[in-house]
């Protein structure tokens, strides 16, 4: 993921560069530097196909002229310095207002920036990768820290982000290893998705009465940490949040807040109590116990996201009746799970609750339950026998597929007219007359077959019903048929 998100903002960044027959250049004290002007200023550039603004041999400290061809430098701009990897330190002058996206990005050797307190923005990805830069001092001028702006600023030890800031990017900080304390300003109202993930030294955390939310995988992977206060502007919490904070041992959790993300709190073990079970407000976020045959308690009324996700040695569970909902991938991949016990209490199966289950043999939805998620029970090749009641209302997706155990002896998977999966193996497929929809995903990535004949009966075929069948040369459809979903028939043969 995090190449990903650097390979996008670098294509962005080619993508919008100025060309290198625009650019001018000047000697100062041995260097060539390569610089842009437009209304009066100077700005720093890449000069094309992500080249510096100076040659990338460049050694040691340098200080960034104030002035290029009589006009003043105001801007270090997109990929200015890029991979020069032997920089040991910069200062920057006073005229210059912004620094840009991978302004400073691969400069491994560099230890030390002087920021002047005339930058108002550090743009995304602007120091991504300097794993030698040691402390960075930002000024009160800064309004704004982009995205990705200190990722991978392994040799960062500490930051104070003052109170001018109002916005810091997703994954500002992320990989930031060897950060120990963070002081956040009064200013800023949010943390954003990743802002601190995998800050594995980071011991303490000041999170000000400004903040409302805390995003998804903020402080994912901080196992340094051993509490944090959440004070009560905080109104939400977000996925993952604080999973794998293995020293955390004291959260307090305001009022305020009223929306915890799934696994906010999975895999930290010092907030487990005896059993290995972290519920917090009658959610279970997580199991860190050891047992394979496990008794949710009574005081549990909802199991979150990902709860027991890959618990591979749980080999059956039993939930009370306190419990209404079993959330996002709650028991998904726990390999050895043979049965699950589901209380007349849970009205909703989430998104592949118990997809990869590969062990499950038979499950008894209750009458209760309404709605069954998309990939539920997906990729449960064992499983042989499901009850579904009349209340349900509402299966999602590919609920059943991959499910070869519940398929007849032509290798479909129906339930209740609907067509949820194809495990046989042939090329030229007659689809039952039992059939009244084929649901989403049935046949996706059913790459053999090569010819399908829809029966009268079908009424609708629904999303990526045929996706990635790439063999598949010919389809009879009825005209009974009244809709076709979004990629029903997206990469198919020719």
């Amino acid at each position: 993921m995090r190449h990903k998100i650097f390979k996008t903002i670098l294509a962005v960044v080619v993508a919008t560069m100025t060309f290198c027959a625009e650019a001018a250049t000047e000697t100062v004290n041995g260097i060539k530097w390569i610089y842009f002007v437009k209304d009066g200023k100077a700005s720093l550039e890449s000069g094309g196909c992500l080249d510096p603004a100076i040659p990338k041999s460049t050694s040691g400290a340098i200080t960034i002229p104030s002035t290029l061809g009589g006009y003043p430098v105001t801007s270090i701009g997109d990929g200015a310095f890029y991979g020069c990897s032997s920089l040991t330190s910069v200062t920057i002058p006073d005229s210059v207002t912004s620094i840009g996206r991978i302004a400073f990005s691969g400069c491994s050797s560099l230890k030390s920036v002087t920021i002047p307190d005339s930058v108002t923005s550090i743009g995304g990805g602007a120091f991504w990768g300097c794993s030698s830069l040691t402390s960075v001092t930002i000024p009160e001028s800064v309004t704004s820290i982009g995205d990705n702006a200190f990722f991978g600023c392994s040799s960062l030890t500490s930051v104070t982000i003052p109170n001018s800031v109002m916005n810091i990017g997703e994954s500002a900080f992320s990989g930031c290893s060897s950060l120990k304390s963070v002081t956040i300003s009064n200013s800023v109202t949010s943390i954003g998705i990743g802002v601190f993930d995998a800050c594995k030294s980071l011991k303490s955390v000041t999170i000000p009465n400004s903040v409302t939310s805390i995003g998804d995988w903020a402080f994912c992977g901080c196992k340094s940490l051993a509490s944090v206060t959440i004070p009560n502007s905080v109104t939400s919490i977000g996925r993952y949040a604080f999973s794998v904070c293995s020293s955390l041992t004291r959260v307090t959790i305001p009022d305020s807040v009223t929306s915890i993300g799934g696994g906010a709190f999975s895999e930290c073990k010092g907030l487990a109590d005896l059993d290995g079970f972290i519920i917090i407000r009658g959610v279970l976020y997580g199991y860190c116990g050891e047992g394979k045959e496990v008794l949710i308690p009574n005081s549990v009324m909802s199991i979150g996201d990902g709860a027991f996700y890959a618990c591979s040695s749980l080999t059956s569970v039993t939930i009370p009746n306190s419990v209404t909902s079993i959330g996002d991938s709650a028991f998904a991949f726990c390999s050895s799970l043979t049965g699950v016990t589901i209380p007349n209490s849970v009205t909703s199966i989430g998104i592949r609750a118990f997809g990869g289950c590969s062990s499950l043999t038979s499950v008894t939805i209750p009458n209760s339950v309404t709605s069954i998620g998309g990939g539920a029970f997906r990729d449960c090749p064992s499983l042989t026998s499901v009850t579904i009641p009349n209340s349900v209302t509402s299966i999602g997706s590919a609920a059943f597929f991959g499910c070869k155990g519940l398929a007849d002896s032509n290798g479909f998977i129906i339930i209740r007219g609907v067509l949820h999966g194809y495990c046989g193996e042939g090329g030229a497929v007659l689809i039952p007359d039992s059939v009244t929809n084929i649901g989403d995903g049935a046949f996706c990535g059913c790459e053999s077959l090569t010819s399908v004949t829809i029966p009268d009966s079908v009424t609708s075929i629904g999303e990526y019903a045929f996706s990635v069948c790439s063999s598949l040369t010919s389809v009879t459809i009825p005209n009974s048929v009244t809709s076709i979903g979004t990629d029903a028939f997206s990469e198919t043969g020719e």
